[in-house]
């Protein structure tokens, strides 16, 4: 008896917690400027690029973070993970210091990711972004979906699926 009114609290436990993330994330929804095809930006080797011109076979990864930022410590790492397989992504390291600091910290992680440093917060300001991190879901150049705060890499796979599946 106790079992069946543990795990029926346990159930909707995650599905208040499902919905209050959704809202959360459906509140903090950042837009996808108007000038993304004609906007380049910089890696931090200095390479130009265009964020329609990645690969559009999979679903790509726009990664808001910061060096400062706490949760981004736990989501950095399923980011790698998922650069790793494949997916494209393509992260903005917001207010985090000089091209050398940001370098180095992804050199200190292992972090292999392309990524584009914001010291001013102006690429984050063009997309709304005001919480990191934030992962936005393009696919086919159109967002399909963003997310703020901490996810695990299970929760971004499920997203990616959905992304893939649904279109």
């Amino acid at each position: 008896m106790k079992l069946a009114k543990l795990l029926k609290n346990s159930v909707s436990l995650v599905f208040t917690f499902i919905i209050v993330s959704s809202i959360l994330d459906f509140i903090r929804k950042p837009e996808i400027p108007p000038e993304i095809s004609k906007t380049a930006l910089y890696d931090l080797q200095g390479n130009s690029f265009f964020l329609p011109q990645i690969a559009q076979d999979k679903p790509m990864l726009v990664y808001f973070w910061g060096t400062w930022c706490g949760y981004c410590r736990y989501t950095s790492p399923a980011i790698n993970d998922l650069a790793k397989e494949g997916y494209p992504v393509v992260s903005i390291a917001l207010r985090s210091g000089s091209e050398k600091d940001v370098e180095d910290y992804l050199a200190k992680h292992d972090y292999r990711f392309t990524t584009v440093n914001d010291p001013q917060g102006t690429i984050a300001q063009k997309w709304q972004v005001n919480v990191t991190p934030t992962i936005i879901i393009l696919n086919k150049g159109k967002m399909d979906l963003a997310t703020t705060g901490w996810t695990s890499y299970w929760g971004l796979k499920v997203r990616l699926f959905f992304t893939e599946f649904l279109s």
